[in-house]
Order: structure tokens, then C-alpha cells, then sequence
């Protein structure tokens, strides 16, 4: 069963539906939706947009592990290159 995260990933990034779609689609989870939207900005630009330390080590750490099935040979071309 996929996470959340994994779902959001899957359809952004696997399946090209748009941020918007994905607000219009997961309303309770905006927070949610806009962190998978901001996996594919470099880590040191997150690093001057993101002020609050928890968030920007919670998102280091999904871009990380999202990173880690990429490599995994997950099928998921051109993110995070």
C-alpha cells in the first residue's frame, strides 16, 4: 500500500498531473501536496526559500528518500537531476 507521499509523487512526477489538479483532487492535504511540488528545487535554493528548519529538514528528507527509489530503478526520469 503507498503512502500519502508515494501517491503524490506517483502522480506529479510518474503520471504528469499538475500541482493544481493535485489541490483540486486532495484539498485536505495541500500541505502534503505542495512539499511533493517542491521535491524537484534544488536542495540549496530550498535552503534560501524554506525560513523554518523542521519543514526544510522534513522536505531534505522526502527528496532524499524519493531520490532513493529513483535510483532504485523506479522509473522516474529526469527528477532530481
Amino acid at each position: 500500500m503507498m503512502t500519502l507521499y508515494e501517491k503524490l509523487f506517483d502522480l506529479k512526477y510518474r503520471q504528469g498531473i499538475s500541482t493544481h489538479e493535485l489541490v483540486r483532487r486532495f484539498p485536505e492535504h495541500i500541505d502534503r501536496v505542495n512539499e511533493v511540488a517542491l521535491l524537484d528545487i534544488p536542495e540549496n535554493t530550498l535552503k534560501e526559500l524554506v525560513p523554518e528548519k523542521r519543514i526544510l529538514e522534513r522536505l531534505i528528507g522526502l527528496k532524499k528518500q524519493f531520490q532513493r527509489m529513483a535510483w532504485a530503478g523506479r522509473n522516474v526520469e529526469g527528477i532530481f537531476s
